[in-house]
């Protein structure tokens, strides 16, 4: 201490020393004799940067000095909380503080720096020879000193981050002693007897002390006071609770009434339903607690030892309300109308009662570990209070698991008409097998911790991300689509009164609602690797959602190749995941047709499954620029090997761009013809009339002529050459033809079928045109021509001459 002490007072003589001699040398500057009235201007500039350096310098020594005894002290103390969760979680806020303020100083420090170059620049264009050396030396020596103050601060930034880095380290040190620390194992006599022999028969003991202490304490003061306070506290509490409640009832009543006056759709029903209820239900205990806690601050009605216990009571209080809340609006055991998960009666009454079962056993272990800190109790006391809960919960979901293997799925889909699938929550069974397994293991070898850890995990992640799915869920179904406004009168008038097209309304609806999915999922992301507070330490579940591992931590924990591995499948789910909302959600809004959506689709895949592939050949170490140099040293070999697959690459990208071909059409390709199926990057998928599928590369498609039936109309003409005998009445010909093509479900009324005679000879030939209504059905639709005609020609008496084509 005392030789950083003395550095620290040696470098700061230095620097007066050279912010003195900077300020003579100015001062012979200003009070030169020979200064000449032309140069007044640029000297005058000069003397004033001079001086700015000179007073900016200045001005940050304090600053400067306050931040490295601020560095030092944290410093010191880093090694005496290496056990205290929370001094180091203060130590990190101060720590990052510090940052903040480091970063303001080197931005102060660069634009220093600036300045003092173009009072060095101004000094080289000052006239006279004494005078410009004057100049130069005073702007060198600010320079110089200014320059050493931008080092120093960047040496003491370093310093500051590498205290952060050793803080975070201590903490992620700290959560995995605590959370692997060994314990008395339950099959042991050595844990009975320490329980039985030594702990247990402590308890009035430890009891009155705490009874003593908190009689002692001067900050309880008046008890009797305190005790109606609290009173008063839990009677607005419990006030507040009910009024929410009364008023959700009143408020579900008023929406069932008007949703069924408007004739709102189940699924959105049921969703609105969920978030009254929850948000007057639910959400108004965290703001009682809230309330209570800031009562606390001010009124102080809880002794210091008292508060953890007060906060931990109303942290449970909240839990089970709000997991309570989420299961309800989840499963809802006693409303099926209102049911967001589809699954049976007996299902939903399994889950929820074991659901809410478990989050109270774990709140009450939250709650006895407190008390048992605050009153001293032995460790084995409060091992023995995880070890039942952990044991407790396990039984629980075991017992739920089986029960429900032998529940039939629930098939009245009539009762539960907002109820989404349940199938994809199937994939978690063997998880929760596996956690329960674990604990259970964790808790009989001696890890007790572990175990109760595991649990605490899986039951309050499944919390969160219930209520995150249930979240989902509403955003979902309360998007607005064109079939919604189409139908409601309400959403139409909301249209014109925002002066919004009933397609711009819908796709802006869609994708907030998108967005707003993003932002719930990325919470739940979040959740999963957190919140670490709610048990063992103090971790922000946001801040540390991965327990301080920065993206270097990880490549060198699983190597380049694993970080990469793992970009590759996020972002190929991303895509599949972008791809699908796009071609389920956004595109159905707009007036794209099928081939322009598939369009679309194509080109955002093939785009992101691009960046996808740089983004993980940058984690193995490769860049664009190196990618750019092999592709330049390999063109040569592209161009003779790879030719064809490359002009077919480049042929779909035409095709995908271009849309002359869409999914749909009807196309002929060097004598073959059927309907587009798929279009890629490399060929075309073609189903022909026979059910056969013909790939066609996509050269073929640019580079040779190609009939494309339903370019620009899904209409076709029908051709129908015909030959008769001279004296045949054409006129009854001519009325058949329209009688017979009139019925068929596939000829167009307008325009309609004409009759033309086409040659004048030993028979008279002529050709009926009908347009049809689908091109794809023309075969078969010439056939049934055909054959009632040819019926109706031999019932008339009308002969058919050689040549005919009928």
């Amino acid at each position: 201490m005392m030789a950083r002490d003395a550095a620290r007072g040696a470098m700061t003589s230095r620097r007066a020393h050279g912010l003195k001699l900077a300020k003579l040398l100015l001062a012979k500057l200003l009070l030169a004799k020979s200064l000449l009235a032309k140069s007044l201007l640029a000297k005058l500039l000069l003397a004033t940067m001079l001086m700015a350096a000179i007073a900016g310098a200045a001005a940050q020594n304090d600053a400067r000095a306050d931040l490295r005894r601020a560095l030092t002290e944290i410093t010191t103390e880093v090694p005496l909380r290496q056990s205290d969760f929370k001094g180091l979680s203060a130590l990190r806020d101060r720590t990052e503080t510090l940052m903040a303020e480091s970063r303001e100083l080197r931005s102060e420090s660069a634009a220093e720096l600036e300045r003092a170059r173009t009072a060095r620049l101004e000094a080289g264009k000052v006239e006279g020879a004494v005078e410009r050396d004057a100049a130069i030396r005073a702007a060198d020596a600010v320079l110089g000193s200014v320059e050493a103050q931008l080092r120093e601060d960047g040496k003491v930034a370093a310093e500051i981050e590498d205290a952060w880095n050793r803080i975070t380290e201590s903490r992620r040190a700290l959560f995995s002693k605590r959370l692997f620390a060994y314990s008395l194992s339950p099959l042991s006599p050595a844990f009975w007897s320490e329980l039985l022999d030594r702990a247990l028969p402590q308890l009035g003991d430890k009891l009155a002390d705490l009874g003593a202490v908190i009689s002692a304490d001067e900050v309880f003061g008046d008890w009797e006071t305190n005790v109606v306070v609290v009173l008063f506290l839990l009677s607005t509490g419990l006030a507040i609770f009910w009024i929410s409640k009364r008023l959700s009832r009143v408020m579900l009543a008023r929406w069932h009434r008007f949703a069924v006056r408007a004739d709102v759709a189940p699924r959105r029903r049921a969703a609105v339903h969920a978030l009254i209820d929850m948000t007057l239900t639910v959400f108004s205990i965290p703001l009682i607690i809230v309330l209570l806690i800031v009562l606390n601050e001010s009124v102080d009605f809880t002794p210091g030892s008292a508060d953890s216990i007060a906060f931990r009571v109303l942290g449970a209080i909240a839990g089970y309300l709000i997991g309570s809340g989420v299961l309800r609006a989840m499963v809802a055991p006693d409303d099926p109308a209102h049911r967001l998960l589809a699954v049976s009666d007996r299902t939903a009454s399994i889950v929820a009662r074991t659901g809410r079962a478990s989050i109270l056993f774990y709140a009450a272990d939250l709650i006895f570990n407190e008390f048992a800190i605050a009153a001293h109790f032995r460790v084995v006391i409060s091992e023995a209070s995880t070890m039942v809960t952990v044991t407790a919960c396990c039984t629980l979901l075991a017992l739920a698991l089986i029960r429900l293997s032998h529940v039939e799925a629930s098939a009245d889909t009539e009762a539960m008409p907002a109820a989404t699938s349940a199938i994809y929550f199937s994939v978690l069974t063997p998880l929760v097998w596996a956690v329960v397994v674990a604990s259970l293991a964790s808790v009989l070898v001696g890890f007790t911790a572990l175990g109760g850890f595991l649990v605490g995990r899986l039951i309050v992640t499944g919390l969160l991300l219930a209520l995150g799915w249930v979240m989902l869920i509403c955003i979902d179904a309360l998007s607005i689509t064109r079939d919604d406004i189409r139908r409601s009168p309400r959403l139409a008038r909301l249209s014109r009164t925002l002066a919004l097209q009933p397609d711009a309304l819908a796709l802006g609806s869609v994708i907030l609602s998108g967005l707003l999915n993003v932002v719930v999922v990325a919470a739940m992301v979040f959740v999963v690797v957190g919140p670490w507070n709610l048990a063992y330490g103090e971790f922000n579940p946001f801040r540390d959602a991965f327990l301080g591992y920065s993206l270097a931590d990880v490549r060198n924990l699983i190597g380049s190749a694993g970080l990469a591995a793992i970009t590759a499948i996020a972002g190929v789910a991303l895509t599949r995941v972008g791809t699908g909302w796009l071609d389920r959600q956004v595109l159905p809004q707009t007036r794209l047709d099928a081939g322009a959506r598939y369009s679309v689709i194509t080109v955002v895949t093939y785009g992101g499954l691009l960046v996808t592939l740089l983004l993980a050949l940058s984690q193995l170490g490769l860049n664009p620029q190196s990618l750019t140099v092999v592709a330049g040293a390999l063109s040569v070999g592209i161009g003779f090997g790879l030719q064809s697959i490359v002009s077919n690459f480049v042929s779909g990208l035409i095709v995908l761009a271009e849309r002359p071909i869409r999914v749909g059409d009807i196309v002929s390709v060097k004598g073959e013809e059927g309907r587009v199926k798929k279009i890629s990057v490399r060929s075309t998928l073609i189903a022909t009339g026979d059910r056969t599928d013909l790939i066609v590369p996509n050269t073929d498609l640019i580079t040779s002529i190609v009939r494309n039936k339903t370019l620009t109309d899904v209409s076709q003409r029908l051709r129908l050459s015909m030959a008769f005998e001279k004296d045949t009445d054409l006129g009854l010909v001519r009325d058949i033809l329209i009688a017979v093509s009139g019925r068929h479900p596939n000829v167009a009324a307008e325009p309609g079928p004409v009759l033309l005679l086409t040659k004048l000879g030993e028979s008279l030939e002529v050709e009926a045109r009908v347009f049809l209504l689908d091109v794809a059905l023309g075969d078969a639709t010439r056939s049934e021509l055909n054959l009632v005609l040819l019926e109706f020609f031999r019932r008339s008496g009308i002969r058919l001459g050689a040549g005919s084509g009928a």
